[in-house]
């Protein structure tokens, strides 16, 4: 079994990911972690993917966009290591804004949550105000959304024909969330 979560910065994927791979007992993979190993220098035969953590806002603080953007080759290698490790693994449940758009495998969940909404959410998780937060996601969007089309030519957040099931999180807890989600892996397998 191999499950996406997809969604923007802030629409619940991570923490998601985490509950859901507690309850199906899978293998949590979060790209977010491999995505900083790599842009730290780790080799990918180096790379630790089988205890990823989830992202605590250090993307937000990298400046990675900058260095993405000067050069794509760390989203090349990032999602070429991610299609080994479903080629490779089974049973696993992974973020990834990539993956439900390059692989043919799974079952592919996009997360919907306004700016606002994720905006709240990430200034908690961030522990940083509100403005700042909604700042900081409408440029992360533009970038991801630009980023990805120039790379693999598909519509991040736009085009979600490749999901199976696309869930409006605005109004629900992750509880809530993870209940809809736990009866949708339930009828897959």
């Amino acid at each position: 079994m191999h499950i996406f979560i997809c969604g923007f910065s802030g629409s619940g994927k991570s923490v998601l990911v985490n509950a859901l791979a507690k309850k199906f007992k899978l293998k949590a993979i979060h790209s977010s972690d491999i995505l900083k190993q790599i842009s730290s220098g780790v080799p990918t035969n180096k790379i630790n993917y089988k205890d990823t953590a989830m992202n605590q806002g250090w993307y937000e603080k990298s400046n990675l966009d900058n260095k993405r953007q000067d050069n794509e080759e760390i989203d090349i290698k990032l999602d070429t290591f991610l299609l080994k490790i479903i080629n490779k693994e089974k049973n696993i449940i992974m973020d990834s804004w990539t993956m439900p758009y390059l692989s043919k495998r799974g079952l592919k969940i996009w997360l919907r949550a306004s700016v606002r909404e994720r905006a709240k959410r990430i200034s908690l998780r961030n522990k940083i105000k509100f403005k700042e937060a909604l700042k900081s996601l409408k440029k992360k969007d533009a970038f991801s959304k630009t980023h990805f089309k120039k790379i693999y030519g598909f519509s991040l957040g736009q085009d979600l024909s490749v999901f199976d099931y696309v869930i409006n999180t605005n109004k629900k807890t992750m509880k809530d969330v993870e209940k809809v989600v736990g009866e949708i892996i339930k009828n897959y397998k």
